[in-house]
């Protein structure tokens, strides 16, 4: 078991070095002079780093700087990063950027942010003149997002198409609309949130960013297909129900994946190429419409996961939430044969509880090369559908040891465990402790597992109390009593007592 030390030291200084207090110093140093004792260590400073002290400021802070001396009562008006939050701003938001963009001298704008404020269309022309003061500079990062309190969504005015030094781009509640051709040829993040989307806007925007490498979207409309032939394009992240008939994702050179949030059955697409993946991560959950049989809802959900794993057969590293967890526990239930993978790093999200141990199951007999194990412990179980129950009243300890003859993968490979909890109390589970004791005896390289605990929260701070103590004390004997079936298997716990 993983030692706790406290490290210390304490000096006493002995009775012979100990000064004597009550004798005073015959020759006390000379006082400083007045001219010697620096009174501005930061006004000398260049205006690079001056700037770069602004941009850890709020603006309004920023601004207050002028009353410091008369080398600071403009140096916020040469600042580079603008970046106004209509929170702070509240009511008096339009007149504050009027204010400060009117003083602002700075040829060259690093950040350009207008967030959290209120848009209707008749705040048209000053967002549009706003907007036009950062393209009229070489902005590189520009984020757009009024709030949810918004009427109407804003349109984006042609000339943001059009963005020579622009690398990072966030929108949220917009509208594309082409009128010419998108021309962003610095473009490297592209972030799209809540806002109205086609097909052609899509096509668009990967024809003209050259060396786009990553594009977000969260709940936005229009989209039917994604494609990708852009070879720059990496990373592509789909978070919450966007699509409304969706049909396909192609994108060929792309090499991450994630699918997050909520979405509903039929928003969401399907996997056509994307055979250089070297990564997925699937932590979403699907809702069904109401109305919906439940054999129907049943058959919606395996078809969409068991689809997503077929096309995730050669991907290196997989990442797996507990929606999909327990849809894969369906399959694995109901002897559906589950396809190989290659995946060498598997990272699953979920209680481990009953309804996901056969699913975990599923994953573990189907991963070729699985070398590495990541279990991060979330929430409370959620049962999906009560009418299984009866299927899932298995004996934990007697469930994976009987499907023993399908982990031959398993056993030749898997090297390293880590298994984080979200809270200590967590690794009493029956079921998670069934599991490790399964791996700890048939992996037969195994090197490492490592069990990592986070405390409770107590009112707001960390606690360790005797209860607690108790149960991380209770697991550390249980798992240290299991069989190892590798000789040089390590149990390390990580166990946060500082």
């Amino acid at each position: 078991m993983a030692e706790t030390s406290v490290h210390g030291a304490c000096h006493r200084e002995s009775s012979g070095d100990r000064p004597n207090r009550t004798k005073q110093n015959p020759h006390p140093p000379p006082p400083l002079k007045r001219s010697s004792i620096p009174r501005d260590f930061i006004s000398p400073l260049p205006d690079a780093a001056i700037h770069r002290i602004f941009s850890f400021l709020p603006l309004r802070d920023a601004v207050k700087t002028s009353v410091l001396s008369k080398r600071w009562r403009s140096t916020w008006t040469t600042t580079t990063d603008l970046v106004f939050d209509g929170e702070i701003g509240a009511l008096g938001f339009p007149s504050l950027v009027d204010r400060v963009l009117s003083q602002c001298t700075s040829p060259a704008v690093k950040k350009f942010h207008l967030t959290d404020f209120r848009y209707d269309e008749p705040d048209r022309p000053k967002v549009d003149l706003w907007l036009r003061f950062a393209a009229g500079r070489p902005v590189e990062e520009l984020h757009l997002r009024p709030s949810f309190f918004s009427p109407v969504k804003y349109e984006l005015p042609q000339f943001l198409y059009s963005l020579s030094w622009l690398a990072r781009l966030e929108v949220s509640l917009c509208c594309f609309s082409l009128g010419g051709i998108i021309r962003w040829p610095c473009l490297k993040t592209l972030v799209i949130e809540y806002s109205e989307l086609s097909d052609d806007v899509l096509e668009g925007v990967f024809s003209g960013s050259p060396v786009l490498e990553s594009i977000q979207f969260r709940g936005c409309k229009g989209v039917k297909n994604i494609i990708i032939d852009s070879t720059s394009v990496k990373e592509l992240v789909l978070n919450d129900h966007w699509f409304s008939n969706p049909d396909k994702i192609w994108a060929p050179h792309l090499q991450s994946l994630r699918v997050l949030g909520r979405w509903y059955h039929d928003s969401m697409f399907r996997l056509d190429d994307v055979s250089s993946l070297a990564e997925a991560e699937l932590v979403f959950s699907i809702r069904i419409r109401t109305g919906t049989l439940v054999s129907d809802k049943k058959r919606m959900c395996c078809d969409l996961v068991k689809g997503f794993f077929e096309k995730l057969h050669g991907v290196p590293t997989i990442t797996v939430g507990g929606w999909c967890l327990q849809i894969l526990s369906l399959l694995e239930l109901e002897g559906l044969p589950s396809p190989f993978f290659k995946c060498q790093n598997l990272i699953l999200h979920g209680p481990v509880s009953q309804w996901d141990l056969p699913g975990i199951a599923y994953l573990l007999k189907s991963s070729q090369c699985l070398k590495k194990l990541d279990i991060v412990l979330t929430d409370l179980p959620l049962q999906l559908f009560e009418e299984s129950a009866e299927r899932f009243n298995f004996d934990e300890g007697d469930f994976l040891p009987s499907r023993k003859g399908n982990f031959d993968f398993l056993v030749k490979h898997l090297k390293r465990v880590e298994i984080i909890g979200f809270e200590a109390n967590s690794f009493g589970s029956k079921h998670l402790l069934a599991l490790i004791k399964f791996l700890l005896a048939e992996a037969l390289v195994l090197e490492k597992l490592i069990i990592k605990a986070e405390l409770p929260t107590c009112h707001g701070q960390k606690c360790l109390d005797a209860a607690v103590l108790s149960k991380l004390l209770g697991t550390s004997r249980n798992v240290l009593s299991y069989q190892r079936a590798s000789k040089n298997a390590k149990v390390i716990f990580d166990y946060p007592f500082e």
